[in-house]
């Protein structure tokens, strides 16, 4: 099945609204960069491209006379691991941005970079010591040079 250009941007435009409204909530820290600010560019961009794709694919179809806006099936779209790996990723970003504040930055993300890396057919031990060492230096970053205060979940003051 392929979705039209305009669903594809639609949706991507809900998902930006959705990353940017939620780093509302997010604390603004007086004189360092606020963690705001990474969600709320990427969720801008998101909207952005998003509603210029959708508007696009909206002027190509009313140009040439096709308004249908019903999906296609295409043959790669009946391999349950190739929808898998399409689907996991706006799923891990909506995953992380509602397990990190309850369990922690660091082993949510650890387990979805490990999900992935299996989606993609990674050996298991290959994927886990993968997920472990970027998710580690990429959070060791972000606290030590960035010095964004990334979620702590259960344990304030630890790492993760």
């Amino acid at each position: 099945m392929r979705l039209p250009d305009i669903w594809t941007g639609l949706g991507f435009a809900v998902l930006g609204i959705f990353v940017v409204l939620h780093a509302q909530g997010f604390p603004e820290p007086a004189g360092a960069a606020s963690p705001r600010l990474f969600p709320r560019i990427i969720g801008g961009a998101f909207v952005l491209f998003g509603l210029m794709i959708a508007g696009r694919s909206l002027a190509a179809r009313l140009q040439g006379g096709d308004v249908r806006l019903v999906p296609q099936m295409e043959d790669w779209m009946r391999s349950p691991k190739r929808l898998a790996r399409i689907v996991f990723i706006p799923l891990a970003i909506v995953l992380y941005g509602l397990l990190a504040p309850l369990l922690g930055s660091l082993p949510v993300s650890v387990v979805l970079v490990f999900v992935s890396a299996l989606l993609w057919d990674e050996r298991p031990l290959a994927a886990a010591l993968v997920a472990v060492g970027v998710c580690l230096a990429v959070t060791l970053f972000f606290i030590e040079v960035m010095r964004v205060p990334l979620p702590t979940g259960p344990f304030p003051g630890a790492l993760f």
